[in-house]
């Protein structure tokens, strides 16, 4: 009797130690998060210096997000905490321990200070990393970089892919984007009756039901084209317009909002 009573105590004791240490590796995650959040809002707030402050304490643990906060607040803080190379170095480690909103920045980073071929590839693979991720800023500037060959040779049939991958996630910008890079294809084409005059026209209206102004007054201007003449050819055209302004108030209703997102925005 004395012996099982021993036994079942010291299976008691495990257990109580397992759930001992399994809730102390909870609450040092939880502390982390919580920590992150804190300084996270700071960040968003530019109090940089209060970022660092509530950050820096948890450096040691070598966390992802928090190596990434701190390389903003080191990169982007004033000059009284300001540190490019620690911010740099921190940014990398955060991208290569899977953070895909440090690499992101990291790449865009790296394309906006002269990088040589191989800097430049290397970016573009942590900014692809995040854009496949879906994250919509990292899509938009992926279309930039293969719209003007930044880093990388041109090409707008890959600028097109990424407009409107940012498109169907309802950004604005993306849409339109999308619907300008269209017209430059078919600007290419031999006759007006291929895939991209669709896109560009179907682009256009998305673009203007997300509220890009820009978008919004050509789409108007085609409208008033439209009922300038007075054919059986016009009132098919007029027909096909009303017909995609439903369609694109019914798609605009089916989007999900941002911060639904796998990948959060970082704008």
């Amino acid at each position: 009797m004395k012996r099982r009573a021993a036994i079942i105590w010291v299976w008691g004791l495990v257990l109580i130690a397992g759930a001992v240490g399994g809730g102390f590796v909870w609450w040092r995650q939880q502390d982390v998060a919580q920590a992150y959040e804190a300084a996270r809002a700071a960040a968003d707030a530019d109090r940089w210096e209060e970022a660092l402050t509530l950050a820096q304490p948890y450096a040691e643990r070598d966390d992802p997000r928090i190596n990434g906060l701190l390389a903003d607040a080191y990169i982007n803080g004033p000059d009284s905490i300001q540190d490019i190379d620690k911010g740099l170095t921190l940014r990398r480690r955060a991208a290569e321990a899977g953070n895909l909103e440090a690499g992101y920045f990291l790449g865009m980073w790296i394309l906006e200070h002269d990088p040589t071929e191989a800097q430049a590839q290397e970016a573009i693979s942590f900014m692809r990393e995040a854009a496949e991720c879906g994250m919509p800023e990292a899509l938009l500037n992926m279309s930039n970089v293969y719209f003007k060959g930044i880093g990388t040779e041109q090409n707008l049939e890959v600028a097109l892919g990424y407009a409107e991958k940012v498109g169907d996630l309802g950004v604005s910008k993306g849409a339109w984007n999308a619907s300008l890079i269209s017209w430059l294809l078919l600007q290419e084409q031999e006759v007006l009756e291929t895939k991209y005059q669709e896109k560009f026209i179907r682009w256009l209206f998305r673009a203007s039901v997300l509220g890009e102004a820009d978008a919004d007054e050509l789409k108007d201007e085609i409208l008033l084209k439209i009922k300038s003449y007075e054919s059986a050819e016009a009132e098919e055209a007029r027909e096909e317009y009303d017909f995609l302004e439903r369609e694109v108030v019914d798609w605009a209703r089916s989007l999900l909002p941002v911060d639904l997102l796998a990948c959060k925005p970082t704008f």
